[in-house]
């Protein structure tokens, strides 16, 4: 028997999830933004400047940014030599962080001690001074102290009349500011900071496509229709990593109810479903639904088939002043009620259970 993951592929008959939880710099789609990012960052990181800070809120891609950067210098081994230290703990002092890097250089000095550590790395950056040696640093924003600073300073402080000898290059959350402005020294050698911002509406409908795309999917692939668009886009802020949150879950919903068409209902239930209560998110959602619910509130026609009642869902009581439902799981399940009597088929929403 398949698994549910497998049952979903294929239905829609694609080759692969076109929204996994993996940052794959095969699926990496540059927005606006990121290409903006990306073209800054190849210029300071080629032309050694030194350091570098890119900023950005929880899911807005700075991971995907750092792993499609770090794919591009693997295909040039005799250009670039780049060390990553993947996320230095919080609890980490100055020498642990120094000795990680020495380690991701794969260095190895006989005595166990700061000095000999940097003497270590400023010889080994000195005997490579022809190569573009780049240390990538993700969730800098756990470097703290103003020691672990300080060193990155120092690190970087190697250069020759045309160039630093080691690029630095810091993937961190907004935070992280705070931590800068008390580090004077550092801040102000930072020859480049960009920060990334959610993206709209219509880069979120690219960015669907295109995953939907390099998954192979074809005529009988899923469609996100606008309503599902405008759903995922209010919910999600603009954040790609809750857009492919969102979209990964709603493929597995709209294969149990057998519909390659995800719509606005649909979407409503993933959001129901799957994710933790979003007071921002499900506020945004409903200034969406706002305009449709007051077009939808006119007087039914007397021959036109009444409602049926909410099942295993919740219901918002009714309020004749109200054009939206007071919940937006009483919303989700209008919309589902609506959508399986339009298919005339008898889908229910699995329990909570």
């Amino acid at each position: 028997m398949q698994d549910n993951a497998q049952t979903t592929l294929s239905f829609f008959e694609l080759r692969e999830q076109p929204f996994a939880a993996t940052a794959d710099p095969a699926y990496f789609f540059a927005t606006r933004a990121h290409r903006e990012c990306l073209f800054r960052l190849w210029n300071c990181i080629d032309e050694r400047f030194g350091i570098a800070v890119i900023l950005g809120n929880y899911g807005t891609g700075k991971t995907t940014l750092l792993r499609k950067i770090l794919s591009n210098m693997r295909e040039a081994p005799d250009k670039y030599l780049t060390a990553v230290v993947g996320s230095p703990a919080p609890s980490w002092t100055t020498f642990n962080l120094l000795e990680d890097i020495v380690g991701k250089f794969d260095l190895h000095p006989e005595e166990r001690s700061y000095n000999a550590y940097m003497d270590g790395l400023n010889q080994f950056l000195v005997d490579n001074r022809d190569t573009v040696n780049t240390l990538v640093i993700d969730d800098a924003q756990n470097l703290n102290k103003r020691g672990q600073l300080e060193l990155l300073r120092l690190i970087q402080n190697l250069e020759t009349p045309q160039h630093k000898l080691l690029n630095v290059i810091c993937f961190a959350q907004l935070e992280w500011q705070h931590i800068l402005r008390g580090a004077p020294n550092f801040l102000q050698r930072i020859s480049l900071s960009y920060t990334l911002e959610p993206i709209g509406v219509d880069e979120v409908r690219a960015l669907i496509e295109y995953r939907l795309r390099e998954a192979g999917s074809g005529p009988r692939g899923p469609v996100f229709d606008d309503g599902a668009i405008r759903s995922i886009y209010a919910y999600s802020g603009g954040s790609p990593r809750m857009i492919v949150t969102l979209c990964r879950n709603a493929l597995v919903v709209a294969a149990q109810m057998r519909s390659r068409q995800i719509g606005q209902a649909i979407m409503l239930h993933t959001i129901q479903q799957t994710t933790l209560p979003d007071a921002e998110g499900e506020a945004r959602l409903t200034e969406t639904l706002a305009p449709q619910s007051r077009r939808t509130t006119s007087p039914k026609p007397p021959t036109q088939e009444p409602s049926a009642p909410p099942t295993s869902v919740e219901s918002a009581p009714s309020n004749a002043d109200e054009p939206l439902p007071t919940t937006l799981r009483a919303r989700a399940n209008e919309l589902l009620l609506k959508a399986a009597r339009s298919q005339k088929k008898t889908w229910k929403p699995p329990s909570d259970k």
